[in-house]
């Protein structure tokens, strides 16, 4: 009858033997699927991928800009007490901007999902993607609390209502500056370096002048109503330039690829 020592050692070298092919059986998948990326997926293929996809991400930024420039207009006409009918024309527009926004969004998902997971940054271009429609879901909601405020004749200090049209024209070149960075991601490192900076510049701009308007809100004898309305329509357009710095954050890392 074997001992227990000889058991141990045979069932030892039974293990060994299998974690050895094992590791071997691993390493073989993974040179299978490196040969089959490079046939499936060759350079070229996988650039041409990426430039239809900037191309239509740069078409969604486009469209985001018009949105949130929709919003600056209509924050504009309401500090200048524009006719209702008016402002409801231009809160007509920022919808019209925002749906034609969401439909590259939805371009961008259908040719992301027909090549499937073997794009290589793929969670990258989708995260990028849905940032910039963040921001025109923002722009959205911010114009009809604007709205609101008009139907609603709500009543503030003009100054602040100015401050607040500021802060919609700052939060405008804060997107413009992140187009301006995705039409240049593709060309050279140094100028689309310089125009992150920029964006993030931008952005701060906002922090600094939002942190402001609001310590300015909260010290006016305001209403609950027209205080409570106001310092979320400043809140709400201090998301969109944050959601701004967040995707010139993700373009940054994806430009690693791109240039």
């Amino acid at each position: 009858m074997a001992s227990k020592k000889s058991i141990y050692k045979r069932y030892y070298k039974r293990i060994k033997y299998y974690l050895k092919e094992r590791k071997t059986f691993i390493k073989g998948l993974i040179i299978l699927y490196k040969v089959f990326y490079k046939m499936v997926f060759p350079i070229d293929r996988e650039e041409e991928i990426h430039s239809r996809l900037i191309s239509l991400i740069q078409d969604q930024i486009r469209k985001v800009v018009e949105t949130v420039k929709s919003l600056s207009l209509l924050i504009e006409s309401s500090v200048n007490m524009q006719s209702e009918k008016i402002i409801e024309e231009k809160y007509m527009n920022v919808i019209k901007n925002e749906e034609e926004a969401k439909n590259v969004k939805r371009q961008i998902e259908e040719e992301i999902t027909k090549v499937g997971a073997i794009l290589p940054n793929r969670e990258d271009f989708l995260r990028l993607s849905d940032q910039i429609d963040k921001m025109a879901d923002l722009s959205e909601g911010t114009a009809f609390r604007v709205l609101s405020f008009v139907k609603a004749q709500l009543k503030a200090d003009k100054d602040i209502l100015e401050k607040i049209n500021e802060l919609s024209n700052l939060v405008l070149k804060v997107v413009t500056k992140l187009r301006e960075a995705l039409l240049v991601v593709t060309l050279d490192a140094e100028t689309f370096n310089a125009r992150i900076k920029e964006t993030e510049k931008a952005e701060k701009d906002v922090d600094e002048f939002y942190r402001n308007l609001s310590v300015t809100i909260l010290q006016r004898n305001l209403k609950i109503a027209p205080m409570l309305l106001i310092r979320e329509i400043a809140s709400m357009l201090e998301d969109i330039s944050d959601e701004a710095e967040s995707a010139a954050n993700t373009l940054r890392a994806l430009s690693l690829i791109l240039l």
